[in-house]
């Protein structure tokens, strides 16, 4: 998309850029803030994935290129294109995740460093634990670790 209009809820990844954020409505009526880091292109074909993180931020209003700068991530994964849409968000804004010194958290996969999609080599065992594990997400995935981080259970 050249001239990009916000809100939009993306159909295709070809719609996205590195650094696109949506809003999650959360059920206590707040918001979270997911943001796109990284895709998986395979020799100037389609791409085939997209890596999002969960920023470290909550609040009643949708997210803004100001209040979610320099906020962490602190989940993240692979997640399909129609997620957005269907924990009910759009695409409301770009900055690119450098502007706040974000880089793909180190995960493991299948016993090897990983960040954001490039393999930086297997890992001793007794490493393991200082990593999350890398995980693809369901289409709802995203929504349910915002819920856990963000809303007080009763």
């Amino acid at each position: 998309m050249s001239d990009r209009t916000y809100p939009f809820i993306p159909t295709k990844v070809s719609e996205i850029k590195e650094g696109d954020f949506f809003y999650i409505p959360l059920s206590n009526g707040w918001f979270a803030c997911g943001r796109v880091l990284l895709f998986k292109r395979k020799s100037d074909r389609k791409t085939k994935s997209i890596l999002v993180g969960l920023h470290n931020w909550t609040g009643k209003d949708y997210p803004t290129k100001v209040n979610i700068h320099m906020c962490p991530i602190i989940e993240q994964g692979v997640m399909h294109i129609n997620s957005i849409s269907h924990v009910g968000g759009e695409i409301i804004g770009c900055k690119a995740p450098k502007e706040d010194g974000l880089k793909p958290l180190l995960q493991l996969e299948a016993g090897y460093l990983i960040s954001g999609f490039d393999n930086l080599g297997s890992l001793p065992t007794r490493n393991y634990k200082k990593y999350s594990y890398r995980s693809t997400y369901g289409l709802n995935v995203i929504k349910l670790l915002a819920e856990k981080h963000f809303v007080k259970k009763s």
